[in-house]
C-alpha cells in the first residue's frame, strides 16, 4: 500500500465492525481483520518505505518511524529500569496515541493513553 504525506492507515480486528461505527472513515485507509496483538513484554514496530535496488536486484528500504513498544509495566526491561509508555493503555479500553503525530515515534514521551478515534 501506498501511503500519501500526511496519511495514515488503520489496521482493525473487524473491518466491517469498525466501518459500521465510524462511517466517515475512508474505506481504503482500513486494513484487516487482524487477530494479532502486540505483546505486552515489548515489541518493535517499523514503517519503512521503498529505496534503491541493490546490483542483485533486490530492493532496500529506509525505515521512516519506529516504535519500541512495551504495555507500561516492564520495568526491568527498559534501559534505566523505567518504563514510561503509559499503562492505561494496556487493554482497558484506552488507545496508545501520540501526542504530535510528526513528532519521532520512538520517544515515550510522545504516547498518551487516550480513548480510542480512527482520527488520532
Amino acid at each position: 500500500m501506498t501511503i500519501g504525506a500526511g496519511g495514515y492507515p488503520l489496521v482493525v480486528k473487524n473491518p466491517a465492525a469498525f466501518s459500521w461505527r465510524y462511517p466517515a472513515v475512508p474505506a481504503e485507509i482500513i486494513l484487516g481483520p487482524y487477530d494479532g496483538k502486540l505483546s505486552d513484554a515489548g515489541e518493535s514496530l517499523e514503517l519503512s518505505m521503498p529505496g534503491d535496488v541493490d546490483k542483485e536486484g533486490v530492493c532496500q528500504y529506509i525505515r521512516v518511524d519506529r516504535v519500541n513498544y512495551s504495555d507500561g509495566s516492564h520495568p526491568e526491561d527498559c534501559q534505566g529500569g523505567i518504563d514510561l509508555l503509559p499503562v492505561e493503555a494496556d487493554g482497558d479500553g484506552m488507545a496508545l496515541t501520540r501526542k504530535i503525530s510528526t513528532d519521532y515515534g520512538n520517544d515515550p514521551e510522545n504516547w498518551t493513553a487516550s480513548a480510542p478515534s480512527p482520527f488520532e
